[in-house]
């Protein structure tokens, strides 16, 4: 018996970011995600769940069940993203994809910033990798 008694398949994911209206443009239009949600937390709410020291403003995109939660602190943190091998901890999210050489195609016509190529990671499984904005990786993987 889990733990947790979750209410659905999937569980959510935020990222903080620098510039929300920046991400906002590259989830939302870039990507095509549908905005679902904008949410103002206050200094009060942040300070009694323990999520944060101060305000901050985030914005949920619908990306199948998970929803991602794209988050700006009025404290302007430093960014803490890199590749896999840069630290422990969340590294990269990934994306299911219908074909990653046309994911691929499609984010480079886009001007998204690619990691590398379209690689075979496993016989019929093919991985891309790219960044947002802040430099968080995103991977697509899926058939060629």
């Amino acid at each position: 018996m889990s733990l947790l008694k979750m209410t659905k398949d999937s569980i959510d994911i935020g990222i903080v970011v620098k510039d929300l209206s920046v991400s906002e443009k590259f989830y939302g239009e870039t990507l095509g995600l549908p905005e679902v949600r904008d949410v103002q937390i206050s200094a009060d709410v942040a300070a009694k769940s323990g999520c944060a020291s101060g305000p901050f403003r985030f914005k949920a995109f619908q990306a199948g069940e998970v929803q991602l939660k794209i988050a700006q602190a009025e404290s302007n943190p430093p960014s803490g993203s890199g590749k896999v091998d840069a630290a422990t901890g969340h590294r990269y999210l990934t994306f299911s994809v219908e074909s990653v050489e046309d994911a691929y195609n499609a984010l480079k016509a886009a001007g998204v910033p690619l990691q590398g190529e379209v690689t075979e990671v496993v016989p019929g499984r093919f991985i891309c990798f790219f960044a947002d904005p802040d430099g968080n990786m995103l991977e697509c993987v899926g058939p060629k």
